[in-house]
């Protein structure tokens, strides 16, 4: 089933919802319109980790980085550029077990200030969730609000 507004509206739950979170295969970068609360109970019952962003302050590169850094607790060495992302994204030393949801708020400044790194740094989630699904492990960023005009995701799944 498509996650739409209509099926969150009529009650879509965490119960349908969580068993597809644990499917670490079928993981990656999707848009969706899940309810905060639904989501954070149905990656609680999958036993994933969980990160909520809201990255509605950020305006430019630095500040989205430098928020992802924050919030994702990267070690002291990230350098807000899209390598060190790419290398603390995929750094074992501390993706919980047996994976990771990050939710994504706000994004649409920093995507319609610059276009350009902003599918930059979908890639890098893209390439990331890629590394993750070999490793064995869920890797899901879930853009949450996204109108299908604005950003080009597939709708999470279930």
């Amino acid at each position: 089933m498509i996650i739409t507004t209509a099926s969150v509206e009529s009650g879509i739950s965490a119960e349908a919802l969580a068993p597809r979170l644990r499917e670490h295969r079928k993981s990656g970068v999707f848009r969706t319109v899940v309810v905060p609360p639904a989501l954070e109970t149905a990656v609680r019952d999958a036993g994933l980790a969980f990160i909520a962003v809201d990255a509605g302050a950020a305006r430019t590169k630095s500040q989205f980085l430098g928020l992802l850094g924050r919030t994702l607790s990267f070690p002291s060495w990230f350098g807000r550029n899209w390598d060190a992302l790419e290398d603390c994204l995929t750094d074992a030393s501390w993706m919980p077990e047996p994976g990771l949801v990050i939710r994504v708020e706000g994004f649409h400044t920093y995507a319609q200030t610059d276009p350009d790194g902003f599918a930059i740094l979908l890639d890098i989630f893209k390439t990331s969730a890629e590394y993750w699904r070999g490793e064995g492990k869920a890797f899901w960023v879930l853009f949450v609000g996204a109108p299908a005009a604005d950003l080009e995701l597939p709708v999470l799944i279930v």
